[in-house]
């Protein structure tokens, strides 16, 4: 008799269940299968520069990326500039992402870019960009340390100088006017600009007469400019060999939280700290 009540019980509370399983089950959308089999794909362009270690992680992080983060990619290493026969590649292709690294290859690439507007694009600079760029399209961002940076980088290496009386004689040109901060109004005699007219015989006048503990060289010069300034026997700082080392593991990882969450930044853009190590090279 107790197990006809139990079965009695049971029978509609099973059919609740059911009804209820069902109606749930109703609430949860289908899958679209062609979204599992979705994959990002990427176009990675990088310069003949690019060191043996960095082409190795790269190469490394792209391969397991494929396997676990389903992603497909291409890669077309030790190019100077993209051919029409590549951009026409990458104009028909399905490319989501375009990552250039190297900075006269993105130079060359910047005004090719802002012509293909169906992929993203992430120019990679390594180098230190002393003016600005201008970049067209919201489907392109450029990746660079900026002047600031630079000038950030060497602050207090010439603020001890300054501390320890061990004077400047800067050399410059009019595009690049050297901080205040560094060289004040007060001390205009210690500044040259190279591109002036008679700027030399000036500048060694100048040296014999402060006797410098140090000639920095703020603005790129040719060879012939920094020779003079060798010439006067006294140590030179060139602050233009600072140098830009990308940490592609970093990059990588960014590029990856880029790519899950779908947001975009477009337009010149610093680094993060994590993805570079700058050198001043002194």
């Amino acid at each position: 008799m107790k197990a006809l009540w139990r079965t009695f019980i049971m029978l509609p509370l099973l059919g609740m269940l059911l009804i209820l399983g069902t109606a749930c089950g109703k609430q949860i959308p289908d899958i679209d299968p062609a979204l599992l089999q979705r994959k990002a794909s990427l176009l990675v362009v990088t310069e003949p520069s690019l060191s043996a270690d960095a082409r190795e992680r790269l190469n490394n992080a792209l391969t397991e990326w494929r396997i676990t983060k389903q992603l497909a990619f291409e890669w077309l290493p030790d190019v100077k500039i993209l051919s029409e026969e590549q951009l026409e590649h990458i104009r028909t292709g399905s490319f989501d992402y375009i990552v250039v690294a190297g900075h006269e290859l993105v130079h060359a690439t910047l005004p090719q870019a802002e012509t293909v507007q169906g992929p993203k694009w992430l120019l990679l600079d390594d180098r230190i960009l002393r003016q600005s760029l201008t970049v067209k399209g919201s489907h392109i961002s450029l990746k660079a340390v900026q002047e600031d940076r630079l000038r950030q980088e060497w602050d207090e290496w010439v603020r001890q100088q300054i501390v320890s009386e061990r004077p400047i004689e800067w050399v410059t040109i009019s595009a690049y006017p050297v901080p205040s901060d560094w060289a004040p109004a007060e001390e205009a005699d210690t500044v040259h600009l190279a591109d002036a007219e008679g700027w030399a015989s000036q500048f060694q006048f100048a040296v014999k007469a402060h006797r410098p503990s140090w000639v920095v060289a703020f603005a790129p010069l040719d060879a012939a400019q920094l020779q003079r300034l060798r010439a006067v026997q006294v140590p030179v700082v060139d602050i233009n060999k600072t140098t830009l080392e990308l940490q592609w593991n970093e990059l990588l990882l960014s590029m990856q939280a880029m790519m899950n969450s779908g947001t975009w930044t477009s337009g010149p853009r610093p680094y993060e700290e994590r993805e570079i190590r700058i050198q001043k090279n002194l």
